[in-house]
Parts: structure tokens; sequence; C-alpha cells
């Protein structure tokens, strides 16, 4: 057990996800707005709604709009909706865990990522993409040499390796808008910790600045948005300990919007981003396929035809 394991190499890996199966961001259709109007008034068609519009008011207005999502929004095919939303400064912050990121760099290296776990575990090569391994390393000692956080470390490896798919990468894309991204490694959950050489330190120093990044931007949440999308642990807690120091500063959030995507409810989502913090919270479930498109079409068909601004009572049965 003390020996290194035996990698393999992401590029002869089978994987499940490749770039040809990923979605892309379209201007708005014509009609969508009169789709959107077709919607029922009721449930999630009125939170739907109120979403889109929230969003981009905060995109017209220049207010702050976050999103913490988790590893299955990647791998799903997403990515250009946000990356739209991120250059049209509609999107301001991106936080995720060590498996969003790591399914990022493996796009952006290889052009697919996600293995088949039992198949792999059977086969005893489950997280063992030696190249996977290497560039965290090298991002791990980024932390350390230039004192920054992972999520920056991470987009400046893919950006200055020049990886030949890596405008496909929310962390590089977040890294060439020199936009906020946090990485939040929970240690013993990722593939990675289980290689040597793996450091420790870095993977705590690098995640523990990104965390205080994302506080900081927390605290600017009065009158913005934050979304959680599909992450069901790690991002949720993260967010409210935000919260909780935003409190404990005296900042009022009492004009914060926040909202939950996800295929189904969870516990800690639906209090600790949606009950518990100051505001208005929305729930709104469905596959992130589906629903993070269609929401990137509204927030895109409101940007360009604003309309009078709702009130901000919550009016959605409950």
């Amino acid at each position: 057990m003390n020996e290194a394991p035996r990698t393999t190499s992401l590029f002869d890996r089978p994987s499940l996800v490749h770039l040809e199966a990923l979605g892309r961001a379209l201007d708005p259709l014509p009609g969508f707005g009169a789709f959107l109007d077709a919607l029922p008034d009721i449930y999630a068609g009125t939170d739907f709604r109120r979403l889109a519009r929230r969003w981009a008011e905060c995109a017209l207005e220049r207010r702050p709009v976050g999103i913490g999502y988790g590893a299955h929004v990647v791998k799903v095919g997403v990515q250009a909706h946000l990356m739209d939303l991120m250059r049209r400064r509609a999107l301001g912050f991106l936080a995720t865990h060590g498996a969003g990121a790591i399914h990022d760099v493996e796009l952006a290296m290889a052009g697919k990522t996600s293995e088949d776990v039992a198949a792999g575990l059977e086969e005893g090569r489950f997280g063992m993409a030696g190249e996977t391994v290497e560039v965290w390393k090298a991002a791990l000692g980024r932390v350390h040499s230039d004192g920054i956080g992972l999520g920056e470390a991470l987009g400046r490896e893919i950006v200055d390796n020049d990886f030949p798919y890596r405008r496909h990468a929310l962390l590089a894309q977040a890294y060439e808008l020199d936009m906020p991204v946090a990485v939040l490694v929970a240690v013993g959950t990722d593939t990675l910790h289980v290689h040597p050489g793996m450091d420790g330190a870095a993977l705590g120093e690098g995640s523990m600045r990104d965390f205080r990044r994302l506080c900081q931007f927390v605290a600017t949440l009065e009158r913005g948005l934050w979304i959680n999308l599909g992450s069901a642990v790690i991002l949720p807690e993260a967010f409210l300990k935000g919260v909780a120091l935003a409190a404990n500063s005296g900042i009022d959030l009492s004009g914060m919007m926040t909202a939950v995507l996800d295929m189904i409810r969870h516990y800690r989502p639906t209090q600790n981003v949606v009950v518990r913090p100051p505001g208005q919270g929305l729930q709104i479930h469905g596959q992130h396929e589906l629903l993070v498109p269609l929401l990137h079409q509204a927030v895109r068909w409101y940007m360009q035809h604003p309309r009078p601004r709702e009130g901000e009572a919550c009016a959605s049965a409950s």
C-alpha cells in the first residue's frame, strides 16, 4: 500500500463525455418571449420567470450574480451557456469543488472526461489518469509560488499550457476574463488525493484562499443573485458560512435572491440556500441539460427586452 499507484493515460482511458455531445449557446430564438409569456403563472412557471428576470436585471444594472456548481453540471455539457453569460458580464463569480474542477481540466486537455466508475474499479484504473494528476500538481505549485487560490492556479495552468480544448473549460474562461472562481476541495473526496506528491498543504491553502474570496463575494449580494447548481453538500455549506460571516459583520442581505436548480430536492441546498439565508429563495427541479439552456435563453431575452420590475415579494405557491 506504500507503493505509488499505477497510472494510465487520460488520452487512452475510456470516457463517457466527449466534446461532440456538449451543448451550444444560441442567441434568443424568435418567439421565445411568447413562450415565456405562455408559461403558467404558478409554481415553477412563476419562479422560472422571476429567476430569469432577476438575473437579467442584475446583468443590466451590473449587480452581482454568482453560481456554485457541482461536477454533474460540467459532465452534461452546459458550459457554453454559462460562458456566454460570463462574457456578457451577466455572471461574475463561479465556485465549484474538486470533482467539478477535475472534469474541467480533463475536457481542456483531452476533449473528454468522466469515467465508467464501476468498470474502472473492477480493472483497478479508476482515478488513475496520470495527466490529470500532473496538471493538478503543477497548479498546486502555483498556489505556493504565486500566492493565489486554487481556482486561479488551475485556470492559469490550462491557459499557459494552451490545452487544445481550453475554450470549453470554465476555469480557463474565468481566468481569461479576470473573473474570480473558487475551487473548494474536501480532502479525501477526489480521485487525485490517493496519489503520492499531491500537496495537501497547497490543497488546503488554495481552497482557503478561494473560500475567503467566496465570503467576500457573498457580502456583496444585497441586491444580487446566488444560484446553487447541482451541488448537494459542499457548495451549500460554504455559501451559508459566507452568509453567516456577512451577518456577523452587520451586512444586510435581505434584498438577495437565491435559487437552487437540481434534479431532486436535497436537504442542504434547500435549507442552506433557499430557506435559511435572508431574502427570496426559489427552488426549481429538472435536468441541468434542459434547465440551464432554457434559463440562458430566458435571461438573454429579458436582457434584450427589459420589463417593469416585479414586486420583491415572492408570490409563488409553496
